[in-house]
């Protein structure tokens, strides 16, 4: 069985995945006639907790969330969940709840994970395009997928699960290149003489 091995391309996949936190309660605010406008957030602002330290800082803003980094993780916080306190940003958790939710999420997922990647599930691409079956996943973490045109591995870490099943954290382009780039690679390279 010919396979391609995609080592290294991890970084196509943009930055550790992030996590979606259980949603944050806000504090309840008085009642009012109007709804209160949305909270002003931009990368960089610092967030703090309800015990007035600092969480983190925002990374980015994307799709309704706040990426909050705290110095150990980064976690997507949906800006409806985010408040504006005396000192800035405020979100109802503290940094270690926070890190400790984004733990939990991750131990969660992980589990998910390991029951998903078994030799026939089928596998999409980050934007959903079917890619194959799993055919193998060894001790060391390396997944196998078939595909019509041969199989691929990859590290166990560039998995996930979603609502469809068993996902690539990359697109179909990505794959595709990635492969097409290794088997070029592959063919400038000359045999090993023995």
């Amino acid at each position: 069985m010919k396979f391609k091995h995609i080592i290294g391309i991890a970084g196509m996949a943009g930055a550790a995945p992030l996590l979606a936190s259980p949603a944050l309660a806000q504090a309840s605010a008085p009642a009012a006639t109007a709804p209160a406008p949305p909270v002003q957030v931009a990368a960089g602002a610092v967030v703090y907790g309800p015990d007035g330290t600092e969480v983190g800082k925002v990374e980015k803003v994307e799709g309704g969330n706040a990426v909050i980094n705290t110095g150990k993780n980064s976690a997507a916080v949906p800006l409806s969940a985010m408040g504006k306190g005396d000192k800035g940003l405020l979100v109802s958790m503290t940094r270690d709840q926070l890190d400790a939710a984004v733990a939990a999420a991750t131990a969660k997922a992980q589990g998910n994970l390991d029951q998903a990647l078994v030799a026939g599930a089928a596998v999409h691409s980050a934007d959903g395009v079917a890619l194959g079956k799993i055919g193998s996943v060894s001790a060391e973490g390396l997944v196998t997928v078939q595909r019509d045109s041969g199989a691929f591995a990859l590290k166990k870490d560039m998995f996930t699960t979603d609502a469809n099943g068993v996902a690539l954290r990359l697109t179909e382009a990505q794959i595709n290149a990635a492969l097409a780039k290794q088997q070029q690679a592959s063919a400038a390279t000359p045999p090993a003489q023995p």
